[in-house]
């Protein structure tokens, strides 16, 4: 099992598809990633899976690409994110909705007591009533517009510049709220009153962009992909989760808030261990249901990053481990040898995170399976 060192799909043009920009995420991977091996294992009107669908990088890849994008994600920001990719509504119509939820706000209406002093601490009064007021008229999980109008929020909820609506921000995932508390206390920051209706119709101008083919998204048990037919994918891109990086939820309190969701409820629906036993055996259970949907020689591009050995500090080759403990055991065939990525401060998330970053690492490795 040897290793290329420089990843072919590196030198793959990069695919500026406006929407990828509507809302970041923990952990994504660049575009490029799936826009390389869709374009390389799969035909138009194929159908192209990825069972860890984060904000729906490959899903919209997909679809941008005249296939057809399936995604699925346990987290509720994941799968709204998703949503919003996968079926993408008409400019006009959007346009409309968000001008007709404008006309209708009525600010002595709302009322914002119950509110957590968490959030009440980032927003304007202002900026909250109209907040309040979309979080409770949006329906995300059964419209279309409605999931692609959540999206655009979630992308503009908090940061530091004008075009959010938060007070300044240091980053664009969520920071604790003591953190918070005591950076808005250092920094003497006032609570901008910005105009959600106005900045969510900059920021669809900014993102918008249609594709050929629609998709679909679900919230499922990775393991239990039940809505999915036996042999029906054409090609599985995937980033499963690594052990002991990311917590999802506590990451993004404040855009679950936003959903009706508590961070640290969300994450204990979401898998995270400590014990690298349980990964694998974890990782067996998702790549048997990924082989019950694979077509027959149709191939699984997983991207898995090396996390830190909790006991001598150094990079642990995850991807090399689940090959050989999961993915050869369940008769996987090695496609290529495992590509081994150095991935850049510029590109890689955690590089913000400083001593936060856990065992995260700067290496990705590719791990392309057939069945």
């Amino acid at each position: 099992m040897g290793q290329i060192q420089n990843c072919e799909w590196k030198t793959y043009p990069k695919n500026d598809n406006k929407l990828h920009s509507i809302c970041s995420y923990m952990a994504m991977f660049t575009s490029i990633v799936p826009h390389y091996f869709i374009k390389e294992y799969s035909n138009e009107d194929d159908i192209v899976l990825d069972p860890f669908s984060g904000r729906g990088t490959t899903v919209l890849e997909a679809c941008s690409m005249n296939r057809i994008g399936i995604g699925n994600d346990k987290n509720p920001l994941a799968y709204v994110l998703t949503k919003a990719k996968a079926n993408v509504p008409l400019k006009k119509k959007i346009e409309n909705k968000i001008k007709r939820l404008r006309d209708e706000f009525n600010p002595g209406g709302i009322v914002i007591k119950g509110e957590h002093k968490d959030i009440k601490m980032i927003f304007n009064v202002n900026t909250l009533k109209q907040l309040v007021f979309l979080k409770n008229k949006l329906k995300w999980k059964n419209s279309d517009i409605d999931a692609f109008i959540t999206s655009l929020i979630l992308g503009i909820i908090h940061g530091n510049s004008k075009g959010f609506l938060s007070l300044s921000m240091p980053n664009t995932f969520s920071m604790s709220p003591n953190y918070v508390k005591g950076y808005i206390k250092k920094h003497g920051l006032k609570k901008p009153n910005r105009d959600v209706f106005e900045l969510l119709l900059n920021k669809l101008n900014r993102c918008y962009q249609s594709s050929p083919k629609k998709g679909k998204v679900f919230n499922r048990d990775v393991r239990k992909m039940g809505v999915i037919k036996d042999n029906s994918i054409d090609l599985i891109i995937t980033s499963p989760p690594y052990t002991r990086v990311i917590r999802y939820g506590q990451f993004n309190w404040i855009r679950l808030w936003f959903l009706g969701e508590e961070g640290k409820e969300v994450d204990k629906k979401l898998f995270f261990t400590q014990s690298n036993p349980k990964y694998i055996e974890f990782m067996s259970e998702v790549l048997l249901e990924m082989k019950r949907v694979l077509k027959p020689k149709k191939k699984i591009v997983l991207v898995i990053g090396d996390v830190n050995d909790r006991i001598t500090k150094k990079p642990y080759n995850l991807a090399g481990d689940v090959w050989k403990n999961s993915a050869k055991p369940l008769g996987f065939k090695l496609a290529k040898p495992i590509q081994k990525d150095i991935i850049s401060d510029e590109t890689k998330v955690s590089r913000i995170w400083g001593k936060k970053k856990g065992n995260a690492t700067k290496i990705d490795r590719i791990l392309i399976l057939e069945k």
